[in-house]
């Protein structure tokens, strides 16, 4: 769409769809829905990628276009800052705090959403009184509004210099490039426009990869994906073995209580991180109480009550209850396994949602780890921007390639929560000079009439490199760390030997 129907009107739909939909989000009333608007609001975020960095780049002139470029991607450092912040602020940090009002809670993740929408509708506003890229005007050959646009930016740089005016002596636009063949139809209807519109999109996404650009877009599509694969899956390793960490804390901590006899008692207090096994109850009264990560196992429960009870990973195993009273909890079938029930009853089992829900996780510690990692890309992010434009994308793309492999290898040493969030930190940071370079890269490498599509390729397949590789480091957490350290410098290092075959993009014109 931003090839044909131009960068302004494609980015003003994708903002409008991301905002619009994260809005109606806020007030799904089930899980289904939340997750269908949301992905609608996905779709925008994801369109408006490839249009932002075109579209930006077609008003910049050569000589800072990579440092200017690099300042456009601190506002993604900002953005994940104000969202981590934003999360601190509204969004319960605990289990526990949604447990003990669930209702207060869901209405904080519905103002969440409701606020994370508010940036893209402010961009939509702002995007409105944007004139269309100068440099697709040219291509579409509208050469009198590219003219137009020109003079428009011309008053608003000189703004403050009156008498000064708007000369075009000669204009430096690159050869043509091939073009590929766009049939029109001569009676147009309804299914010859769609028709139509599949074709052009067709030809955008072949002449990617048709000549000159085939080995281009070749070697392009293995560092993008390699680069997301690495980058991503590290990521997704790190949070998966932190959680491992604190399970295997929160495990060595177990009570373990057997072969007891438990009478005439009044359980009114948390009951956490316990197995019970060969326990007999009688005549307990368990009221008002959360029972967290607690098995009973061949246990029996005589005359006893059940009151008012919350539960999070939770189960009765081989147990046996006689008279006894099931009172305003959220036991639901699932919680008993091969249990026999005599002469009990359940009265008003809450309703909701019956997913077992674990109260142990704690956003705020995700919180500090994504605003240490958000926090790492805006230096490097801003050290990027002065050395794109002397060094070149090519150097600085791939010595942070060859840094951010070889840095997982201190992955092996990392053994606390301090110890990973200190290398993740540093691994993003190393890892913000590649993508800025590759971003930029991207941008310049082709002509204009294909420029969003491959950038839309490119962040396409590297989208689903990411999916894949959450799949294969999520699988690796509890393996062994020397896994994760292998196939991520692996792909990394082949990345950057790829970048070798690159051309240096920094002097051609957009």
């Amino acid at each position: 769409m931003g090839d044909r129907l131009g960068r302004r009107r494609t980015l003003l739909t994708a903002l409008a769809s991301n905002g619009i939909f994260g809005v109606i989000a806020a007030f799904m009333p089930t899980y289904s829905l939340l997750m269908l608007t949301r992905f609608c609001s996905s779709v925008g975020i994801g369109g408006s990628l490839p249009i932002v960095f075109t579209f930006y780049s077609e008003f910049l002139v050569r000589k800072n276009r990579g440092k200017h470029l690099s300042f456009l991607l601190v506002f993604w450092a900002l953005g994940g800052l104000f969202v981590a912040v934003l999360a601190w602020g509204i969004i319960p940090r605990s289990g526990a705090t949604i447990m003990d009002t669930k209702r207060l809670q869901f209405g904080r993740w519905r103002k969440f959403l409701l606020i994370c929408s508010i940036p893209a509708i402010v961009s939509a506003v702002g995007v409105s009184f944007l004139p269309e890229s100068p440099r697709f005007l040219l291509e579409m050959g509208r050469n009198s509004e590219a003219i137009y646009v020109y003079k428009q930016i011309f008053s608003w740089n000189n703004a403050v210099k009156s008498g000064e005016e708007y000369q075009l002596t000669e204009l430096e636009v690159p050869g043509k490039r091939p073009t590929v063949h766009v049939s029109i139809p001569s009676n147009r209807g309804i299914l010859r426009e769609m028709l139509r519109s599949v074709e052009n999109c067709w030809n955008n996404i072949s002449g990617v990869f048709a000549s000159p650009h085939t080995f281009l877009t070749l070697f392009l599509l293995v560092i993008w994906t390699t680069t997301s694969f690495g980058f991503y899956g590290i990521s997704i390793w790190l949070h998966e073995y932190t959680k491992v960490i604190e399970d295997n804390d929160f495990e060595s901590r177990t009570i373990k209580q057997a072969n007891l006899i438990v009478e005439d008692k009044n359980l009114n207090t948390t009951i956490e991180n316990t197995h019970f096994t060969n326990l007999s109850f009688i005549n307990v009264r368990f009221v008002q109480t959360l029972i967290n990560h607690c098995t009973f196992y061949n246990c029996s429960f005589t005359n006893c009550t059940f009151s008012n009870i919350r539960t999070s990973r939770t189960y009765f195993r081989n147990c046996e209850f006689i008279q006894t009273e099931f009172l305003d909890t959220d036991l639901y079938p699932n919680k008993f396994q091969a249990c026999s029930f005599n002469y009990s009853d359940f009265f008003n089992t809450k309703g909701g949602c019956d997913i077992d829900f674990d109260v142990n996780f704690k956003l705020a510690e995700l919180f500090y780890e994504n605003l240490f990692a958000q926090l790492a890309i805006l230096p490097g992010t801003l050290i990027s921007s002065f050395i794109l434009d002397r060094i070149g994308r090519i150097k600085t793309l791939g010595f942070s390639l060859v840094l951010t492999g070889l840095s997982v290898g201190f992955l092996w040493f990392a053994e606390s929560k301090e110890m990973i969030i200190a290398f993740e930190a540093t691994f993003t940071f190393l890892s913000v000079f590649g993508w800025n370079a590759l971003d930029v890269m991207s941008t310049e490498a082709y002509p204009a009439n294909i420029r969003t599509t491959s950038y839309g390729i490119f962040a396409a397949l590297s989208r689903l490199a990411a999916i894949l590789s959450n799949i294969t480091f999520g699988s690796a957490v509890e393996v062994s760390k020397l896994i994760p350290i292998i196939i991520s410098s692996a792909v990394l290092l082949a990345g950057a030997v790829c970048v070798t075959r690159l051309p240096e993009t920094k002097d051609y014109l957009v």
